[in-house]
């Protein structure tokens, strides 16, 4: 018996505890997604106990026709489109946008709950890009919302796993240079699971490092620092453009870098990861020497670090239909008697990455005892 081809309008990925596929009209909207989505290194989280989200995309302009004349109430924010709700449940994006929105429109669409599948309705004149940024988007918000039934945090903070397979969380303010240490970490071997908002998810045996949204983007500065900037300006990356242009040839040069999983393996030369258990967080803060300086702090003190860059989930107006039933929710005090933290100080401009981490990972797994006394709260 000869096997069925691959359904290739359906794409589909482990992220975390959540089992998603996303189902398109065609072809090129579901590569697309996948391109954006789809991790390079396969996902660690056990099997057992995972959530299926299930979603589909169509074009169908009737139906938001329909949609407009009875959606109502106030404007409920996801990410920076405004929606309004229908009386069956469905939210339709409602053009008018928050003041503070930065990245282009999106075009009309609506997204629905029913019959245990979740489905976006496009607007025909929409193109197979525009389709595949609102399906990332919704996407991404849907995973939101389950991680969040779940117990997880949103926090300001950057991801990537070290030599033993855990996670080192790096939490702090812009510019405190947590993208720039996850990348390095990276780059000696690691995985990188996230590059602005990490989730930290209560799951099998202790808590996660989950990655809000598998796309690496990093500053020029970053780059730089790292050596990596001609490299990128000679690459043809996928959100800025369509795949084939060179980031040089662009109009104009971004302010962030933002790279697929795949490009993130081509280009920068790591791998990157959905999840990993959690192993250490590292609360960042300016150096005031000339040297890199870092210490093993006490849980209150990384209590407050945590709580003073947690955020709001991405789930935005979005919420997960189903009970996840989550075996022991334990939240930030539960976080920090069982995850150790340190704080290092240090200038993304003046300090090599290599010494910060060495400095910071000292008494990770793995690593030599330095001798450091924890800091009192």
């Amino acid at each position: 018996m000869t096997a069925e081809p691959p359904d290739r309008r359906t794409a589909g990925a482990r992220w975390g505890p959540v089992d998603w596929s996303y189902t398109a009209d065609d072809e090129a909207e579901a590569a697309r997604v996948a391109a954006q989505l789809v991790p390079t290194a396969p996902s660690v989280w056990p099997s057992s106990g995972r959530l299926r989200l299930r979603v589909r995309a169509t074009r169908d302009r009737a139906a938001l026709d329909r949609l407009e004349r009875v959606a109502a109430g106030p404007a409920q924010r996801l990410r920076e489109e405004h929606y309004r709700r229908a009386p069956d449940g469905t939210w339709l994006c409602c053009g008018n946008r928050p003041a503070d929105a930065a990245d282009p429109a999106l075009p009309r669409h609506a997204v629905g709950h029913h019959d245990g599948r979740w489905t976006i309705l496009h607007d025909d004149g929409s193109d197979t890009a525009q389709r595949a940024r609102t399906g990332d988007i919704v996407l991404r918000a849907l995973v939101a919302a389950a991680l969040a039934d779940l117990g997880g945090l949103t926090v300001h903070a950057s991801a990537t796993t070290g030599r033993d397979g855990r996670a080192v969380v790096f939490l702090g303010d812009s510019g405190t240079g947590k993208s720039t240490l996850a990348l390095c970490l990276a780059q000696a071997g690691g995985r990188f699971v996230s590059g602005d908002r990490t989730l930290l998810v209560p799951g099998p045996g202790g808590w996660w490092a989950v990655g809000a949204g598998l796309l690496p983007r990093f500053r020029w500065g970053t780059l730089e620092g790292l050596g990596l900037a001609m490299r990128v300006r000679d690459a043809a990356l996928l959100r800025h453009g369509d795949g084939r242009c060179r980031v040089a040839d662009l109009p104009r040069t971004p302010d962030k870098v933002v790279f697929t999983p795949a490009e993130s393996a081509r280009v920068l030369g790591v791998r990157t990861a959905d999840c990993a258990p959690l192993g250490t967080l590292v609360a960042l803060s300016p150096a005031e020497g000339d040297v890199p300086v870092a210490c093993a702090v006490a849980p209150g003190v990384t209590a407050a670090a945590v709580r003073a860059h947690s955020l709001p989930s991405d789930a935005g107006c979005l919420a997960w239909p189903f009970p996840c039933r989550p075996a022991r929710v334990r939240g930030i005090a539960g976080l920090v008697e069982e995850v150790g933290g340190t704080a290092l100080a240090w200038d993304p401009v003046r300090h090599r990455a290599e010494d910060a981490l060495r400095r910071a990972l000292a008494d990770a797994p793995g690593a030599p005892p330095s001798g450091r006394r924890a800091a009192a709260p």
